[in-house]
């Protein structure tokens, strides 16, 4: 057999090499190199006969190397750098000034940004790649007391108390108080963690 000159280099392979499948492939092939047939080996090792012999082939070509995954030349990146930096920029301004009525990014709006760039990516693909450049959507919060008349605020807060007393409003209470004392502070929709935040 071709392989019965290699059992102890197989059997060294099964107990030593850092990498499983390295590993777990000179185990398959041991079976064929202890003279068990390629089609007994496979039933008894749980794989295809196919896989064995090309293993096998590969071990007496290239040794140990033979075992190890080879690279893989697929297809690139869908979103490479310069879709990166496009993402970023994009990021960095209002959607209003790139032509989209809304005033904040969702990732539906951003992959549509991209394809007028060339760039035909699902949404999936454009989330995954935000996270990887470390961003986080965060729920925008407005804040619109500086657009609030603080006499008219003060007359209507006296209004709906006094309709609140005479029973036409009931059940307001904290929810009237929180309404109308409204302090929250608005944030970006967009934050790229520990680099800051990326405006709107």
């Amino acid at each position: 057999m071709e392989l019965a000159p290699h059992r102890d280099h197989l059997r060294h392979l099964t107990r030593t090499d850092p990498d499983p499948r390295v590993r777990h492939r000179a185990d398959g092939l041991r079976l064929v190199a202890s003279g068990l047939s390629l089609t007994q080996a496979a039933q008894t090792f749980g794989c295809s006969r196919t896989s064995l012999r090309s293993g096998r082939k590969r071990f007496l070509l290239d040794g140990r190397d033979g075992l190890a995954d080879r690279g893989r030349c697929g297809r690139p990146p869908k979103v490479d750098a310069a879709a990166r930096t496009l993402l970023e920029q994009a990021l960095g301004r209002s959607p209003l000034d790139a032509g989209y009525p809304v005033t904040t990014w969702t990732v539906v709006d951003l992959t549509d940004m991209l394809s007028r760039h060339g760039y035909g990516v699902c949404p999936a693909t454009v989330n995954r790649t935000l996270h990887a450049m470390g961003y986080g959507y965060r729920r925008p919060r407005h804040d619109l007391t500086h657009r609030q008349d603080a006499d008219a605020v003060a007359s209507a807060k006296h209004a709906l108390a006094e309709l609140q007393k005479r029973g036409h409003l009931p059940g307001l209470g904290s929810d009237l108080s929180t309404w109308m004392n409204a302090t929250s502070t608005p944030t970006p929709t967009w934050q790229r963690s520990g680099n800051g935040v990326a405006s709107q």
